[in-house]
């Protein structure tokens, strides 16, 4: 789900969920943060890879795409201990999922009440140190079972986002008697991560990955096609072997050339 279903939310009384999942198939939620405020806003980033083709036209800008990069989302989130702002509660969206379903079954803790528990008895001495350090150990901590961080899941009502944190960069604001910090802004960047099967499913007809044809253009060589679909121009003599052409320089306009998808080791070999 992408950007534009944030705004079939009703209500925006949900908060945003950050829930570690110990598994890229994200089937294993293990815990989840909830934050104080809703950021006011956050940017996506997507973003694809194209090469510059060669050309006959020796000013040519034609490009020919490669593939869609992973996109990536940044936030930023406010930790505050001071009281002066009250954060509001908790409450379901009108969204649901069985991907959200499973987020909200882990283990849950929300920035609130981390906060009153730094001193339940005197709000003066309170602090964000333990939710900025919870959220690091849910979402940057290497796991002593996998060996690397968790991947994540972030639900906010129909937005939902899969990934790793990219990076993560804390201004720290005011600071109590103690010199504990009890104001903080934390920007997070996340990076898009998801399985091969469902980077599979997501792949465009044209990708170099499936069959497909390409109508031969004037000036067109095998290499020069091979080049374009593969990233490697030596891949000709395989585009001539399952087209059978026995002269690879010589193609009609018009022609029709089948590109299938290669294994570039065994070609190789």
């Amino acid at each position: 789900m992408g950007i534009g279903n944030l705004l079939e939310v009703q209500g925006g009384l949900e908060k945003l969920r950050i829930t570690a999942f110990s598994d890229e198939k994200y089937e294993s939620a293990t815990q989840s943060f909830v934050v104080m405020y809703n950021p006011t806003t956050f940017s996506e980033t997507r973003s694809s890879k194209w090469l510059t083709e060669r050309n006959i036209q020796p000013n040519s800008k034609e490009r020919s795409f490669r593939a869609n990069k992973s996109g990536k989302a940044t936030f930023e989130l406010l930790f505050d201990a001071t009281g002066a702002s009250p954060s509001s509660e908790n409450k379901s969206g009108s969204v649901t999922s069985s991907s959200k379903t499973l987020a909200e079954s882990a283990e849950t803790f929300d920035v609130v009440t981390l906060i009153k528990n730094t001193s339940p008895a005197n709000p003066e001495k309170r602090h964000v140190n333990d939710a900025i350090n919870k959220f690091f150990d849910i979402a940057y901590t290497v796991d002593g079972d996998t060996h690397k961080p968790n991947y994540l899941q972030i639900n906010w009502g129909a937005y939902e986002f899969r990934g790793v944190l990219n990076s993560a960069t804390i201004n720290y604001k005011l600071f109590n008697t103690s010199g504990l910090p009890i104001r903080a802004n934390l920007t997070v960047n996340f990076a898009e991560s998801i399985t091969k099967e469902e980077q599979a499913k997501n792949n465009n007809p044209r990708s170099p990955d499936l069959t497909h044809y390409r109508i031969v253009i004037a000036g067109d060589t095998l290499p020069l096609i091979a080049q374009r679909i593969y990233g490697d121009s030596s891949y000709y003599i395989e585009l001539a072997r399952i087209n059978n052409l026995t002269n690879f320089r010589k193609l009609t306009p018009g022609q029709k050339i089948i590109v299938p998808p290669l294994d570039k080791k065994s070609t190789a070999t």
